[in-house]
């Protein structure tokens, strides 16, 4: 039986957290065709956008999606209404939901979001290096199959989420809750390969990435902090059946960074087992993450000799606690040289894993 389901998700983030990202762009009477890669199609979708960081009003004049053929350029495509009206106006701090909308979308495929900014439309909520190239152009161009000399940005803004109106079988929900590791940085930009991508088609269904670069377990800073944001971001996705929480390496690395005050391995453990807790509670399957591996890492200030026991202490009480275990630090490790980051797997900062490394995260994840 047909019915609503999450078929993406991306972890809104406010412009104005003091380390977050360089999100703080305005944008005024212009058309911002924004891309988005879904792992699973459909015939019927509706999209989620939100204003949740915003300080003003945010006015949409005209709104369309359409199949993405490339540099901006849409082939099929809808117009998409909010009530029946073309235009909405999103409160500061709020969300909308649009009306569903008839597109054939095939697996695997990315939809173009185009929405008309009608004035100002104030610092953006939105998701930091998106890796993947949106598009900006003056006026309202949603209707235009091409666009004329766009400019390009990096970042999604607004687009929280696309429901598919379809029957999922068996199908599980998966989402993937964490850092940069999750969000798939290192990886090339436009190619989808983070970890969830390759995840999805290794299970053949979505995965659900909601994860922000820098984030934390315990602490706000680039995104609220993970125990802040799970049950907004991962719990309230619809029919969730499972989740892997990969987070705190930043909870070592960016308070040596920032002189902030240290954490030890009790708290982060114990963050960790408390979101798996409220996974299992809303009846969902939790698969925890160990730290990879970070000696030597290039930030400067980030790795620390004296974190190294609590980063041991931290995979130590994890592979012992009896959960299903996704074992980063085994599998993104150099074998010949324990707690440096493969060569092969490593994007240069001895910290992202390239492409490879990517892969060999989602081949990894226990079924």
């Amino acid at each position: 039986m047909k019915k609503w389901t999450a078929g993406h998700r991306a972890a809104m983030v406010s412009p104005f957290d003091a380390l977050s990202y360089s999100g703080t762009r305005e944008f005024r009477d212009q058309t911002v065709r924004q891309i988005v890669h879904l792992h699973r199609g459909g015939e019927r979708l509706r999209l989620r956008l939100s204003n949740q960081f915003g300080t003003r009003p945010l006015r949409l004049g005209a709104a369309r999606a359409g199949l993405h053929l490339g540099k901006g350029s849409v082939g099929e495509d809808t117009a998409v209404t909010f009530d029946g009206s073309p235009g909405v106006v999103v409160p500061a701090g709020g969300a909308v939901l649009t009306d569903a909308f008839e597109l054939a979308v095939p697996d695997d495929a990315e939809l173009a979001v185009s929405l008309y900014v009608d004035g100002p439309s104030g610092p953006c909520t939105g998701h930091p290096d998106a890796l993947q190239t949106s598009y900006v152009t003056d006026g309202d161009t949603t209707a235009d199959r091409d666009l004329d000399a766009p400019g390009k940005i990096f970042n999604l803004n607004w687009v929280g989420g696309v429901d598919l109106f379809r029957d999922p079988g068996a199908e599980p929900v998966v989402v993937a809750f964490g850092d940069s590791l999750t969000d798939g940085s290192g990886t090339a930009p436009n190619a989808n390969l983070r970890y969830p991508d390759h995840l999805s088609r290794r299970l053949g269904t979505a995965v659900l990435n909601l994860g922000i670069g820098g984030n934390r377990l315990l602490r706000d800073g680039f995104g609220q902090a993970g125990l802040r944001r799970f049950r907004r971001d991962a719990l309230s996705v619809p029919g969730l059946t499972h989740v892997i929480i990969e987070l705190g390496i930043n909870d070592l690395g960016l308070p040596a960074m920032f002189h902030q005050p240290k954490h030890s391995a009790a708290e982060i453990v114990e963050g960790l087992l408390s979101l798996a807790a409220q996974a299992t509670e809303a009846g969902a399957a939790p698969i925890l993450a160990t730290l990879p591996p970070y000696r030597d890492v290039t930030h400067p200030g980030y790795f620390s000799a004296k974190a190294v026991p609590v980063h041991t202490e931290v995979n130590e009480r994890l592979r012992a606690c009896g959960l299903p275990l996704l074992d980063l630090a085994e599998v993104l490790s150099d074998p010949d040289d324990p707690g440096a980051f493969a060569p092969a797997y490593d994007q240069g900062d001895h910290l992202h894993p390239n492409g490879a490394g990517t892969a060999a995260m989602a081949a990894a994840v226990p079924l």
